[in-house]
């Protein structure tokens, strides 16, 4: 056979293990492909790099526009500026959200490429609370986030204070603003973190608490971005959360 014929017949089969994985990873994590192809899932264009389903209404689109806007005022009353806009994939419809098998979360983030919002998920807080963790990964850097050098229980609880969620936290005014002391031990790692939360119906209020106190004891919001800095040189989450 010429090598000519050989190439083209790798060719072809590198077409086809690579529409293969592309066809595997649809089925398993749909998700995943829909960020790289919105179309592909039914998703249409809102404004820059969120997409919503089409069945998405105009008079929810002009909602959730308003709901993007206030979700990205509270990300930047505490970040102060913003380093990670994420890709946006907005459900309407639990179809739409089957199809990416979102199940019952309201919203997820993925790493610091993207977020997957559920027809309950279209407010201000998820917003907000999603695009926290993507801010804070992407701070960190994806190789120390893929070392697990920052615990479950502090992005949470941090998501929670940046997106004011009131479920969780007392209304801003003075004094304490936790509705329930954060205990001792607070689940680290994501799996930890996901069994906890499912018989633990206090843990977002208990996490939230714990990263409050931990920034009025550091001097403010600026102590999240130090910390993030300094793990993302390098320094280990408990050196780092030590520090004055």
């Amino acid at each position: 056979m010429s090598l000519r014929r050989w190439r083209n017949r790798l060719a072809v089969i590198a077409g086809a293990l690579t529409l293969a994985l592309a066809g595997a990873v649809a089925l398993a994590e749909p998700v995943l492909a829909a960020i790289a192809c919105p179309a592909c899932f039914g998703f249409e264009r809102l404004s820059g790099a969120i997409y919503v389903d089409h069945a998405m209404s105009d008079e929810e689109r002009t909602a959730f526009r308003r709901a993007l806007a206030e979700a990205d005022e509270r990300l930047m009353a505490f970040y102060g500026d913003v380093v990670a806009p994420p890709i946006v994939l907005a459900c309407s419809t639990d179809g739409c959200n089957g199809r990416l098998h979102g199940g019952g979360a309201r919203g997820a983030a993925y790493l610091t490429i993207a977020l997957r919002l559920a027809p309950l998920g279209l407010n201000p807080t998820i917003i907000a609370h999603e695009r926290s963790h993507i801010e804070l990964h992407s701070r960190i850097g994806l190789w120390r986030l893929a070392e697990g050098a920052i615990p479950a229980w502090f992005d949470e609880g941090l998501a929670v204070v940046v997106s004011e969620d009131e479920r969780y936290l007392l209304p801003p005014g003075p004094g304490d603003r936790c509705r329930v002391e954060p205990g001792e031990a607070l689940p680290a790692s994501a799996r930890d973190w996901r069994r906890t939360a499912g018989r633990d119906p206090e843990l977002y209020a208990r996490t939230a608490c714990r990263v409050l106190r931990w920034i009025d004891g550091h001097g403010g919001n600026g102590a999240v971005l130090r910390l993030a800095k300094r793990i993302h040189d390098g320094a280990s989450f408990e050196d780092a959360y030590r520090s004055p």
